[in-house]
């Protein structure tokens, strides 16, 4: 893809406003819907799409800074959702890079992977190991049902996301 240092900029800083926006809805009450108790982590299918087929780094960037605005929310974990997200993005965009193609499916079976990956080590870090009651359940009650959640909103969120990917991916013709 050869596109300008400009509209590289430029699809940066879309992303990461794309990023912010959506961190936003996340984090405030009442802006995304709630199924019987369980939430939709909208910045990991976000973030991990928006990361795939591009750069390792730009990936691994938007991944730390969606994690980041999503810790901003929190006063539990600090760090961990920028790290995760960030390791997230990184290894699927490196995956895409190298190996795989970035399709449909890849990008849902990342996203899939990455959501429950995430509802388990957080399950783990911050509720088994805290010792927390009730514990071995909420993983069935909570966690993999959020994670079920973000991954069955993964097509909404490819379908909108895919084609500005397209637009800002897209060389501008000169009018010479």
């Amino acid at each position: 893809m050869n596109i300008t240092s400009r509209q590289r900029n430029v699809k940066t800083a879309v992303y990461f406003i794309i990023i912010a926006l959506v961190a936003v809805i996340q984090s405030t009450p009442g802006f995304t819907f709630e199924i019987a108790g369980a939430r939709c982590f909208l910045l990991i299918p976000v973030c991990v799409t928006l990361g795939m087929g591009e750069d390792e780094g730009l990936a691994a960037a938007m991944g730390l800074f969606g994690g980041l605005l999503w810790d901003a929310t929190t006063s539990v974990h600090l760090g961990f959702n920028a790290v995760f997200l960030c390791v997230s993005c990184l290894i699927s965009s490196t995956l895409v890079t190298f190996i795989l193609r970035n399709t449909f499916i890849a990008n849902l079976v990342f996203s899939a992977i990455s959501a429950f990956a995430y509802a388990l080590m957080y399950w783990l870090f911050f509720i088994v190991i805290k010792g927390v009651n009730g514990a071995e359940l909420s993983i069935i009650y909570f966690y993999f049902p959020s994670a079920f959640y973000t991954a069955a909103l993964f097509p909404i969120i490819w379908f909108c996301v895919t084609p500005v990917k397209r637009r800002l991916n897209s060389p501008v013709k000169s009018l010479n």
